[in-house]
């Protein structure tokens, strides 16, 4: 086999293999990592007693996430907030995210949550909320629980 051969196979092997794996990555995950939730998802979370609400997630490669939480009849969010996340073994990631606390007493709602992903296209995740009252009080813990599926991000 000549040299030039030899490189034209080695690049054209190198191109599939570039194409299995772009293939092979989720819609919406900026990372190709089948075990990371990178990317965008619709949830719905329960907190307490309180009915489900449905919100936006983006987790970001940086580690870091947005939450957008549930819209009003215009499609205004009622809050944003903020978070960040780390990956685990095994699909299981930990992320926490704050939020301003919508209507009554002003103040944050902080929370821990443990997540894995049961496929490339959903997640479910568990864990507790704690409200950060602006007069210094603190109520809770109340108990999270979130199901997910991904989405394209926009």
């Amino acid at each position: 086999m000549t040299k030039h051969l030899r490189m034209s196979s080695i690049a054209l092997a190198g191109g599939i293999l570039a194409a299995t794996l772009l293939a092979a990555a989720p819609a919406g995950a900026d990372t190709a990592s089948h075990a990371s939730p990178a990317g965008c998802w619709k949830a719905q979370v329960t907190e307490g007693d309180m009915p489900p609400a449905e919100v936006e997630l983006t987790f970001d490669a940086d580690r870091t996430l947005k939450l957008t939480g549930p819209r009003d009849e215009n499609g205004t969010p009622y809050f944003t907030g903020t978070g960040t996340w780390a990956p685990l073994s095994g699909g299981a990631f930990r992320f926490t995210v704050r939020h301003p606390l919508p209507g009554g007493p002003a103040g944050e709602a902080r929370s821990s949550l443990d997540g894995e992903l049961s496929s490339t296209r959903a997640f479910s995740a568990q864990g507790q909320t704690y409200h950060h009252y602006d007069d210094g009080t603190v109520g809770g813990p109340s108990t999270v629980t979130m199901t997910a599926t991904r989405v394209s991000c926009v």
